[in-house]
Protein backbone atom coordinates (compact mmCIF):
# COMPACT_ATOMS: atom_id res chain seq x y z
CA UNK A 1 0.00 0.00 0.00
CA UNK A 2 2.98 2.47 0.45
CA UNK A 3 3.60 2.31 -3.13
CA UNK A 4 -0.08 3.07 -4.07
CA UNK A 5 -0.29 5.96 -1.40
CA UNK A 6 3.38 7.35 -3.43
CA UNK A 7 1.33 7.24 -6.60
CA UNK A 8 -1.59 8.40 -5.62
CA UNK A 9 0.28 11.71 -4.33
CA UNK A 10 2.49 11.71 -7.20
CA UNK A 11 -0.61 11.21 -9.62
CA UNK A 12 -2.55 14.09 -7.84
CA UNK A 13 0.44 16.54 -8.11
CA UNK A 14 0.96 15.54 -11.83
CA UNK A 15 -3.12 16.80 -12.15
CA UNK A 16 -2.73 19.68 -10.27
CA UNK A 17 -0.08 20.74 -12.36
CA UNK A 18 -1.95 20.01 -15.28
CA UNK A 19 -4.86 22.75 -14.45
CA UNK A 20 -6.89 21.78 -11.77
CA UNK A 21 -6.25 24.78 -10.14
CA UNK A 22 -8.76 25.83 -12.63
CA UNK A 23 -11.88 23.54 -11.01
CA UNK A 24 -13.50 25.62 -9.90
CA UNK A 25 -14.52 27.48 -13.15
CA UNK A 26 -16.06 23.48 -13.90
CA UNK A 27 -19.16 23.81 -11.95
CA UNK A 28 -21.94 26.10 -11.92
CA UNK A 29 -24.81 26.40 -9.45
CA UNK A 30 -28.53 27.21 -9.67
CA UNK A 31 -29.60 30.06 -7.46
CA UNK A 32 -29.65 28.99 -3.53
CA UNK A 33 -33.37 28.85 -2.71
CA UNK A 34 -34.70 29.61 0.94
CA UNK A 35 -37.33 27.92 1.84
CA UNK A 36 -37.88 24.98 3.69
CA UNK A 37 -36.97 21.39 3.37
CA UNK A 38 -40.00 19.30 2.92
CA UNK A 39 -40.76 15.64 3.47
CA UNK A 40 -39.51 13.42 0.84
CA UNK A 41 -38.25 16.36 -1.24
CA UNK A 42 -34.04 17.02 -1.45
CA UNK A 43 -33.74 20.36 0.75
CA UNK A 44 -33.35 23.69 -1.03
CA UNK A 45 -30.57 24.51 1.11
CA UNK A 46 -28.40 22.06 -0.01
CA UNK A 47 -29.11 23.20 -3.81
CA UNK A 48 -26.01 24.80 -5.59
CA UNK A 49 -22.20 23.48 -5.59
CA UNK A 50 -20.32 22.46 -2.50
CA UNK A 51 -16.32 22.59 -2.64
CA UNK A 52 -13.81 21.20 0.10
CA UNK A 53 -9.99 21.39 -0.55
CA UNK A 54 -9.01 17.22 0.33
CA UNK A 55 -4.97 18.19 0.20
CA UNK A 56 -4.04 21.52 0.40
CA UNK A 57 -0.40 20.22 -1.02
CA UNK A 58 -1.67 19.64 -4.62
CA UNK A 59 -4.97 21.33 -3.99
CA UNK A 60 -7.13 18.07 -5.00
CA UNK A 61 -10.55 18.58 -3.89
CA UNK A 62 -14.34 17.64 -3.93
CA UNK A 63 -16.64 19.70 -5.64
CA UNK A 64 -20.04 18.33 -5.63
CA UNK A 65 -23.35 20.30 -7.58
CA UNK A 66 -27.22 19.42 -6.11
CA UNK A 67 -29.85 19.86 -8.88
CA UNK A 68 -33.02 20.83 -7.19
CA UNK A 69 -34.41 17.37 -7.44
CA UNK A 70 -30.99 15.96 -5.67
CA UNK A 71 -29.17 14.88 -8.61
CA UNK A 72 -25.89 15.27 -9.55
CA UNK A 73 -24.63 16.00 -12.97
CA UNK A 74 -21.56 17.72 -12.52
CA UNK A 75 -18.75 17.24 -9.61
CA UNK A 76 -15.01 17.83 -9.56
CA UNK A 77 -13.56 14.39 -8.08
CA UNK A 78 -10.53 14.30 -5.90
CA UNK A 79 -8.82 12.73 -8.19
CA UNK A 80 -9.98 12.93 -11.70
CA UNK A 81 -10.97 16.73 -11.47
CA UNK A 82 -13.94 18.35 -13.55
CA UNK A 83 -16.28 15.64 -14.19
CA UNK A 84 -19.67 16.17 -16.97
CA UNK A 85 -21.58 13.10 -15.18
CA UNK A 86 -23.63 12.69 -17.87
CA UNK A 87 -20.98 12.35 -20.49
CA UNK A 88 -19.80 9.41 -18.29
CA UNK A 89 -16.08 10.04 -17.87
CA UNK A 90 -13.13 12.53 -18.31
CA UNK A 91 -9.42 12.10 -20.11
CA UNK A 92 -6.70 14.39 -20.41
CA UNK A 93 -3.19 14.15 -21.98
CA UNK A 94 0.13 15.31 -20.14
CA UNK A 95 3.67 15.92 -21.16
CA UNK A 96 6.11 12.95 -22.22
CA UNK A 97 3.13 10.67 -22.94
CA UNK A 98 1.66 10.70 -19.52
CA UNK A 99 -2.23 11.05 -19.78
CA UNK A 100 -5.49 9.54 -17.53
CA UNK A 101 -8.90 8.36 -18.36
CA UNK A 102 -12.33 7.99 -15.67
CA UNK A 103 -15.29 6.24 -17.00
CA UNK A 104 -18.16 6.83 -14.35
CA UNK A 105 -20.13 4.83 -12.47
CA UNK A 106 -23.28 5.97 -10.74
CA UNK A 107 -22.95 9.06 -9.33
CA UNK A 108 -26.10 9.84 -6.89
CA UNK A 109 -27.54 11.53 -4.18
CA UNK A 110 -30.28 10.16 -1.40
CA UNK A 111 -32.00 12.83 1.11
CA UNK A 112 -33.53 10.65 4.23
CA UNK A 113 -36.51 12.73 6.06
CA UNK A 114 -36.20 10.65 8.86
CA UNK A 115 -32.44 11.68 9.82
CA UNK A 116 -32.82 15.01 7.74
CA UNK A 117 -28.83 13.28 6.30
CA UNK A 118 -27.68 13.84 2.67
CA UNK A 119 -25.78 10.33 1.35
CA UNK A 120 -23.78 10.78 -1.89
CA UNK A 121 -22.68 8.33 -3.90
CA UNK A 122 -19.78 8.23 -6.62
CA UNK A 123 -18.35 5.29 -8.72
CA UNK A 124 -15.69 5.38 -10.88
CA UNK A 125 -16.28 1.90 -12.79
CA UNK A 126 -12.42 2.05 -14.15
CA UNK A 127 -9.57 4.65 -14.49
CA UNK A 128 -6.86 4.47 -15.35
CA UNK A 129 -3.33 7.17 -15.07
CA UNK A 130 -0.13 6.81 -17.04
CA UNK A 131 2.80 8.77 -16.15
CA UNK A 132 6.51 8.21 -17.97
CA UNK A 133 8.09 5.63 -15.39
CA UNK A 134 4.71 4.16 -14.17
CA UNK A 135 1.13 3.68 -14.00
CA UNK A 136 -1.95 3.10 -11.85
CA UNK A 137 -5.26 1.88 -12.44
CA UNK A 138 -8.59 -0.02 -11.00
CA UNK A 139 -11.55 1.40 -9.74
CA UNK A 140 -13.07 4.06 -6.53
CA UNK A 141 -15.69 3.98 -4.56
CA UNK A 142 -16.70 7.15 -2.80
CA UNK A 143 -19.07 8.04 -0.47
CA UNK A 144 -20.15 11.21 1.41
CA UNK A 145 -22.65 11.55 3.75
CA UNK A 146 -23.84 14.47 6.71
CA UNK A 147 -26.83 15.96 7.67
CA UNK A 148 -28.08 18.63 5.92
CA UNK A 149 -26.70 22.15 6.25
CA UNK A 150 -27.86 24.27 9.15
CA UNK A 151 -26.94 27.45 7.61
CA UNK A 152 -26.74 26.99 4.36
CA UNK A 153 -22.98 27.87 4.02
CA UNK A 154 -21.20 24.78 5.80
CA UNK A 155 -21.80 21.27 5.30
CA UNK A 156 -20.30 19.36 7.44
CA UNK A 157 -19.70 15.51 6.27
CA UNK A 158 -18.21 11.94 6.59
CA UNK A 159 -16.07 11.06 3.45
CA UNK A 160 -14.87 7.17 2.84
CA UNK A 161 -13.00 5.99 -0.23
CA UNK A 162 -12.35 2.57 -1.42
CA UNK A 163 -9.91 1.45 -4.14
CA UNK A 164 -9.31 -1.41 -5.90
CA UNK A 165 -5.97 -1.30 -7.59
CA UNK A 166 -4.23 -3.57 -9.90
CA UNK A 167 -2.02 -5.82 -8.48
CA UNK A 168 -2.54 -4.54 -4.75
CA UNK A 169 -4.73 -6.16 -2.24
CA UNK A 170 -8.50 -5.36 -1.94
CA UNK A 171 -9.19 -2.39 0.57
CA UNK A 172 -10.33 -3.10 4.14
CA UNK A 173 -13.13 -1.85 4.02
CA UNK A 174 -14.92 -2.68 7.37
CA UNK A 175 -11.83 -0.36 8.88
CA UNK A 176 -12.44 2.62 6.06
CA UNK A 177 -16.03 2.84 6.92
CA UNK A 178 -15.23 2.74 10.59
CA UNK A 179 -12.53 5.31 10.43
CA UNK A 180 -14.36 8.23 8.11
CA UNK A 181 -12.76 11.41 6.71
CA UNK A 182 -14.45 13.87 8.00
CA UNK A 183 -14.95 17.06 5.58
CA UNK A 184 -16.29 20.46 5.93
CA UNK A 185 -17.64 21.50 2.92
CA UNK A 186 -18.05 25.56 2.03
CA UNK A 187 -21.64 26.74 -0.71
CA UNK A 188 -20.06 28.60 -3.16
CA UNK A 189 -21.78 32.12 -4.03
CA UNK A 190 -21.57 32.62 -7.40
CA UNK A 191 -22.58 36.17 -7.50
CA UNK A 192 -19.08 36.66 -5.65
CA UNK A 193 -17.04 34.81 -8.48
CA UNK A 194 -19.07 36.25 -10.63
CA UNK A 195 -18.14 40.03 -9.83
CA UNK A 196 -14.04 39.22 -8.79
CA UNK A 197 -14.09 37.45 -12.63
CA UNK A 198 -15.65 40.97 -14.02
CA UNK A 199 -13.41 42.72 -11.83
CA UNK A 200 -10.12 40.65 -13.01
CA UNK A 201 -10.93 41.07 -16.68
CA UNK A 202 -11.93 44.82 -16.46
Amino acid sequence: MNRISALLSCFIFVLALWGCEQQNKGISSQPQLESESRENVFPESMVGVWEVVVNEYSGSKWGIKFEPDGSINKIIHSLAGPVNVTEGGVSAEGPEDSYYDFVMGPCEARYIPETRMIKVKIIVDYFIMKLPADELEGKIEDYIEGPVSEDGKTWKANWVSLGWFEGADPPPIDILKANPTPLVFTKLDLSQIKQEHKHNIQ
